[in-house]
């Protein structure tokens, strides 16, 4: 394998470092000032992102109104003076809003801040958890930490207070599980992935696939403990409950962020309308050929290197899923990694192939111009340039010249 010395230099590991402080001075700044913040903020400079809906969902529980979570009137109203026209909406489980409670009470500044850093040790505990299934990553660990986090889709989210960085470092805690052969650590961190049930049924389905028994029985355990814990405090149905109430949410949002979706649905749909037929169709199709291709990657798991079968199913999980948003394809990083572990990629080529990604990570700047955006082709195009060397036939070994006297 061809190897790659340039990233290890103490010139580059100094300019990484670096990057990385100006980054982490910028948004504790930004934080502590305020910058933003209030009703009074301009459009797109406004403080945290998409961080209010989460600080609201948190105080609505600090303040044992968890049964009111949902009620878009109480979320109106516990994000009121964040910079808002309106509100964001919370629909994610209501256990997620819990872990957020914790934060709401540090206020709305000091928790975005708080919630920044968390994100940024999500990434960097994932990218640490990868050192021994990926050697390079062990070799090369801050010049790929500043690439993870200028990375554009990612370097939205942390900024922008999504939670892209958990997702991250529960499936890197997944195929570190599954590099060391613990049952538990894998199982815990599928389990847990069902904060995005449309993540983390999946990666459990594929668990199960590949015939790791006790690990798909410890997620579900984990999922299950973790989803009953709150029949005390919503009821025996709660997640009935919950789905009827977030439905209609996803039909909004399904029209009103079209041009930032990147499954194969959402992409679709942002081109011929969130109530076509067509788009619907064939983004059904779509999800289907993604669920079989990688389906058919598990299943053979005693041929196919784990480093493969996780690239390819983080990227999967992504198109598959009805709601995936632009930030959610930092998940590309986990890939991306996967590369620098498989055969079929030496380290140059992986590496070339990093930076073109991380090159057209950009192109979401360009969604609202074009209606929807060119970053969806960029993660079906890296799903491809995984999971078609798979399919191709091992090539012939070359036949030794023989000399003749």
């Amino acid at each position: 394998m061809a190897q790659v010395h340039f990233a290890s230099r103490p010139r580059v590991v100094r300019l990484s470092k670096a990057v990385l402080l100006a980054l982490a001075v910028a948004v504790g700044l930004a934080a502590v000032s305020g910058a933003g913040l209030g009703d009074g903020a301009a459009e797109g400079a406004r403080l945290g992102g998409d961080y209010p809906a989460f600080h609201g969902a948190g105080s609505i529980v600090a303040d044992g109104d968890i049964a009111d979570l949902y009620d878009s009137t109480r979320q109106t109203e516990a994000q009121a003076g964040l910079g808002l026209d309106g509100y964001l909406a919370f629909a994610y489980p209501p256990h997620v809003a819990v872990a957020y409670a914790p934060l709401s009470l540090l206020g709305f500044q000091l928790g975005y801040l708080a919630h920044t850093v968390l994100m940024s040790g999500a990434l960097l505990g994932a990218l640490a958890l990868l050192r021994r299934p990926v050697p390079f990553v062990a070799d090369h660990f801050w010049p790929i930490a500043a690439a993870a986090f200028t990375f554009h889709p990612l370097f939205t989210a942390i900024g922008g207070g999504q939670n892209t960085a958990i997702t991250l470092l529960l499936l890197a805690a997944m195929w570190r599980g599954l590099h060391d052969e613990s049952d538990v650590l894998t199982g815990v961190a599928a389990g847990l992935l069902l904060f995005r049930p449309q993540y983390g049924i999946p990666m459990i389905g594929l668990l199960f696939l590949a015939r790791h028994t006790r690990a798909t029985a410890v997620a579900i355990g984990v999922g299950v403990g973790t989803w009953a814990s709150m029949v005390p405090l919503l009821g025996v149905g709660w997640v009935g409950d919950w789905v009827e109430q977030v439905l209609p949410f996803a039909e909004r949002d399904a029209e009103v962020n079209a041009a930032n979706s990147i499954s194969i649905l959402g992409f679709l749909q942002a081109l011929l309308g969130a109530e076509s037929t067509t788009a619907q169709l064939l983004g059904g199709l779509g999800a289907l050929a993604v669920i079989g291709a990688v389906s058919a990657l598990w299943i053979k798991a005693d041929t196919v290197p784990l480093p493969t079968r996780m690239g390819v199913a983080a990227v999967a999980v992504l198109l598959m899923s009805p709601h995936t948003m632009f930030y959610d394809a930092g998940v590309l990083v986990l890939a991306l990694l996967s590369c620098f572990a498989v055969p079929a990629f030496n380290q140059r080529t992986a590496l070339r192939a990093a930076g073109l990604v991380w090159l057209l990570g950009l192109a979401q700047l360009s969604a609202d111009a074009f209606g929807a955006t060119p970053l969806a082709l960029v993660v079906l195009g890296t799903f491809l340039a995984l999971i078609v060397p798979r399919s191709l036939p091992e090539p012939l070994p070359k036949k030794k010249a023989v000399l003749h006297a």
